[in-house]
């Protein structure tokens, strides 16, 4: 089961309590727990921590560093299978709604300032002795299509291959720069598509926000009708511009760097990784204001829909009311009019024997007979009898349901 906690509780559990018995309470594995806080930036203590602590000697307790930038400062502990088939509505049940504003008490600048000491400078050199993981991964794909074309298996044109031209080995090569110092900050960059100009970055722990969308292609020309066209990318002298995309506008850029007469792309290197990085901590920040916004918004709808369904609700009583009220008045009058016919029934059987004895007729078993059927009627639609007029009060809610 997933369980979502901040940086400072995952802390404090993992120097309170053994990895066994937090892998055993998150149901996880010591190995998924250990990535976690590396993911995290959460250090952990040594393999000797719980041993001094058992024989009562004097440990140190690590501090939790500051978080990264662009790092989340919520950590979901799960299997990564359990983390990855993870539904949407499950999603907003680990993630209830913050009820504060959020707070970032590290200003912008200082952040900046941690970035460039973190990073250093950042260079690009000619001859590339080791490649980026997601750069290598990119190039041995490139080799098997090469080979295909060479062999003749295929002919698809995507299939072609772009690698090896001088633009695209120094693309390369400033692209393996900025990719290394990103991992510095827990950065973890990948190329989509095959022809590679979707250029992703995520940090670790990014729950809320997406990560940064890079480009790096040939400076855009315009030509005779005003349009702009992308320049050919087979000599090395072709200019390049390096552009982080907009988060809400992936076709508008958030800043560009570009060749031109101050120097070239590569002689700015170290400025445009600590803008990437930057980045990432500035859209952090953008996601969760709005975040919050959302949920403010969100909760107002809220509090309108359950006030209109009490209206609503109120409405409806009211009305079952009136009208449990009028099938009760209703009752009421015909108990009335009962009333009236079965005091007529005995004022008419009154009449009759009245009538019999003042003409000297005797009362014969006929008429006692029609006498007991007539008054038992006038009782059995009496309602003053045996309190059935009572009932009116409850007729009306039995009506209702």
């Amino acid at each position: 089961m997933a369980e979502r906690l901040s940086r400072e509780e995952l802390y404090d559990l993992v120097w309170s309590k053994t990895m066994g018995s937090l892998s055993t309470r998150f149901g996880v594995s010591n190995a998924v727990l250990k990535q976690t806080c590396q993911r995290a930036a959460i250090p952990m203590p040594g393999p000797s921590h719980w041993t001094k602590k058992a024989f009562g000697k004097e440990t140190l307790q690590a501090a939790l560093p500051a978080r990264l930038p662009g790092m989340d400062n919520d950590v979901v502990v799960a299997r990564p299978f359990d983390r990855y088939w993870f539904s949407k509505s499950k999603m907003k049940q680990l993630y209830p709604p913050p009820r504060t504003p959020p707070e970032f008490p590290e200003p912008i600048e200082a952040v900046r300032e941690r970035i460039a000491k973190a990073i250093g400078e950042i260079s690009v050199p000619h001859q590339i002795h080791l490649w980026h993981p997601a750069i290598d991964c990119w190039l041995k794909e490139h080799a098997k299509r090469r080979k295909k074309i060479l062999a003749g298996v295929s002919s698809y044109s995507l299939d072609k291959p772009e690698l090896d031209t001088p633009f695209e080995q120094r693309r390369l090569r400033i692209l393996n720069s900025l990719f290394f110092a990103m991992q510095k900050m827990n950065g973890y960059p990948w190329i989509s598509f095959r022809e590679g100009r979707h250029i992703d970055i995520g940090f670790c722990s990014c729950i809320h926000h997406p990560s940064i969308h890079l480009t790096l292609d040939p400076k855009r020309q315009s030509n005779r009708r005003g349009r702009f066209a992308v320049a050919q990318s087979g000599s090395s002298e072709t200019n390049l511009v390096l552009s982080i995309r907009c988060r809400s506008d992936f076709d508008a850029d958030r800043m560009t760097w570009q060749d031109d007469n101050e120097g070239e792309i590569e002689t700015r290197m170290t400025e445009i990784a600590i803008e990437v990085i930057l980045t990432a901590e500035i859209q952090y920040r953008e996601v969760m204001n709005e975040r919050y916004q959302l949920t403010v918004q969100r909760r107002i709808e809220i509090e309108e829909k359950l006030r209109q369904r009490k209206i609503a609700r109120e409405r409806a009583e009211k009305k079952r009311l009136r009208k449990i009220e009028r099938a009760r008045i209703s009752r009421l009058l015909r108990d009335a009019g009962a009333f009236q016919r079965a005091n007529k029934i005995r004022k008419y059987v009154e009449a009759i024997r009245s009538s019999q004895a003042c003409d000297g007729s005797s009362a014969t078993d006929e008429f006692e007979r029609w006498k007991q059927w007539a008054l038992a009627q006038a009782d059995r639609i009496d309602p003053a009898l045996g309190g059935a007029f009572l009932k009116t009060m409850y007729d009306g809610d039995e009506v209702m349901e």
